[in-house]
C-alpha cells in the first residue's frame, strides 16, 4: 500500500513555496490557470520516477526541490528530489525517484482520446517490470480496445483468466452502462475485433460514443486494464488496489452532469485506493467533501498558497456555481460585462432620479435575466417605487 501524506514544494514552475497535506481517499486540486495544478502532479507522479525527470525549477532559482512524505508498506518515508533543468529540452539526471513503488502509481494526462483502431490480430498484454517511464509520460490509452478483445476472447474459454481477471472483466463490461444506462457492452465481431456496444437497443461501434464518454473511459477501463498488467502474480481485481492515481483535468471534455457523476463512480470503483485530481468544474467541487477540496490562490507577491475559506463541514455543498468560480476558482467576474453595465447604469439612474434612463435600462435587463431570476422583480419594485409620484 502506498500513501502520500504531503509535499513541499519550492521554486519548481509557478510554485516558490507550497506546502500540501493530502486526504487518503480523494484530493481535488483547483484553482486558476497557471497556478501550478499540473505542476503539483507532476511532482507527485515524478516522486517514482527513475533517473530522469521533466520538472524544471522556476527562472529566478538555482535549484528548485520537492520533498514527499509517504507511507509505503506501513514504512513512513521522507524522499526529497531537485532539479537544476529549466530549458525545455533539459532533462538532467539528478537523483532517482522511488521507481521500485512506480507500478503502484498510475498516472492519466490530458491526452485521452481513444480513436478508430483496425485490429487485425490480438496482441499479448505488454511486459514491463516496472513501470517508471509512465510517471512522466502517462498512461497511454491506445491499447485500450486490443485489451477489451484479449479479455473477451479468453474470458469465454475456461480456465484461461483468473478469478481476479475474471471480476476485473465484469466490471469493465458495466463500466459503460456507469455513465449512461442506456449503452450497454454487447460483443466483439469475429471478422473484425471491433467492440459493438447498444446504444437504447441499437448497435453502434465503441469508438462512436462521444469524446466526453470516451474520455472518461479511458479513465475508468484504463484503471483496470493498467492494474492487470502491473500486477500479475497474482492478479489483482481494481478494486482491491492500494496505491495511487493522478488525473489531470478529470472534467474534460464532460457534460456537467457527468462532472459529478465521474468523482462518484471513481469512488466505487476505487475504494482503497488514493486519487488526485486536478479540475476547472465547480460541479466537482459542490459534490467533494470539504477534506477532499485543494483551493489554490495567489497571494500579493505571487506565492501560491491554500485557500482557507473551505475549511467546514459541509465543504462546497451549499454554494452555488457562481460562488465558486468567484471563490475558489478566481474568477473576478462571472457575469457579461453587457449586463454590469446595464445594472450599473439601472443604479445610476435611479440614484439621480433619472426614471427614462432606468426605464431603458430595466427593459434591457428584463429581456437579459434568465425568465425565472427573481432579480427582475426586484428591479421593477425599485423602478416603480423610485417614481411612484412621477
Amino acid at each position: 500500500m502506498i500513501r502520500i501524506n504531503n509535499i513541499h514544494i519550492k521554486n519548481i514552475g509557478p510554485l516558490q513555496n507550497l506546502y500540501l497535506e493530502f486526504d487518503n481517499s480523494f484530493n481535488i486540486i483547483c484553482g486558476q490557470n497557471g497556478i501550478g495544478k499540473t505542476t503539483i502532479l507532476n511532482c507527485l507522479a515524478q516522486t517514482f520516477s527513475g533517473s530522469t525527470t521533466s520538472i524544471k525549477k522556476n527562472s529566478k532559482a538555482e535549484i528548485g526541490i520537492w520533498e514527499t512524505g509517504l507511507v509505503i508498506d506501513s514504512k513512513e518515508i521522507k524522499h526529497s528530489l531537485k532539479t537544476q533543468s529549466f530549458h525545455p529540452d533539459e532533462n538532467k539526471k539528478d537523483k532517482n525517484g522511488l521507481h521500485e513503488s512506480s507500478n503502484d502509481v498510475i498516472y492519466f494526462k490530458t491526452q485521452r482520446d481513444i480513436p478508430y483502431v483496425g485490429l487485425s490480430t490480438i496482441s499479448k498484454d505488454k511486459n514491463g517490470i516496472n513501470f517508471f517511464s509512465e510517471t512522466i509520460t502517462g498512461s497511454s490509452s491506445s491499447g485500450i480496445k486490443n485489451w477489451i478483445v484479449n479479455r473477451y476472447m479468453f474470458a469465454a474459454q475456461p480456465g484461461s483468466l483468473d478469478i481476479n481477471q475474471i471480476k476485473n472483466f465484469e466490471l469493465l463490461k458495466s463500466c459503460f452502462s456507469l455513465l449512461d444506462e442506456n449503452i450497454k457492452f454487447n460483443r466483439v465481431l469475429s471478422s473484425s475485433f471491433d467492440i459493438m456496444l447498444l446504444n437504447r437497443e441499437e448497435e453502434i461501434y465503441f469508438e462512436y460514443l462521444s469524446s466526453g464518454f470516451k474520455s472518461c473511459l479511458a479513465i475508468i477501463i484504463g484503471v483496470i486494464m493498467e492494474v492487470e498488467l502491473r500486477h500479475r502474480s497474482p492478479f489483482k481485481y481494481v478494486k482491491d488496489f492500494d496505491g495511487i492515481i493522478l488525473i489531470d483535468e478529470i472534467d474534460l471534455h464532460l457534460h456537467p452532469e457527468w462532472q459529478a457523476k465521474i468523482y462518484l463512480i471513481l469512488k466505487s470503483i476505487l475504494p482503497n485506493a488514493q486519487i488526485f485530481s486536478t479540475t476547472h468544474s465547480p460541479h466537482i467541487i459542490q459534490v467533494a467533501q470539504p477534506n477532499e477540496i485543494i483551493a489554490l490562490v495567489n497571494e500579493e507577491n505571487n506565492n501560491v498558497k491554500v485557500n482557507t475559506l473551505l475549511n467546514s463541514e459541509y465543504g462546497c455543498q451549499g454554494w452555488s456555481v457562481e460562488e465558486i468560480l468567484r471563490d475558489v476558482m478566481g474568477m473576478e467576474e462571472t457575469r457579461t460585462q453587457k449586463y454590469l453595465n446595464a445594472i450599473s447604469n439601472f443604479n445610476n439612474a435611479i440614484e439621480i432620479e433619472d426614471f427614462d434612463t432606468a426605464k431603458a435600462q430595466f427593459a434591457i435587463l428584463d429581456v437579459m435575466l434568465h425568465p425565472e431570476n427573481s432579480l427582475r422583480k426586484i428591479l421593477k419594485i425599485q423602478l416603480t417605487g423610485s417614481f411612484l409620484n412621477d
